[in-house]
């Protein structure tokens, strides 16, 4: 499932292909060649068409 990832780091969004949706509190790393940065799930969004098929889901995320 393609998600948007919404951060400091990534203001513009960053879509990550994962195999399911993190919640609101869960934490979510990022491993850089310069270390690992760890952010908690502030928000999710879906948007859904009018059939009320997902058509996207965005994550927030916040240090």
């Amino acid at each position: 499932m393609n998600i948007k990832l919404i951060s400091e780091d990534h203001p513009n969004g960053l879509t990550v292909d994962w195999p399911a949706v993190p919640g609101t509190g869960d934490w979510v790393s990022f491993h850089y060649r310069g270390g690992t940065t760890n952010l908690k799930v502030k928000r999710v969004e879906y948007d859904a068409d009018a059939d009320g098929n997902l058509t996207e889901v965005t994550v927030h995320l916040t240090y």
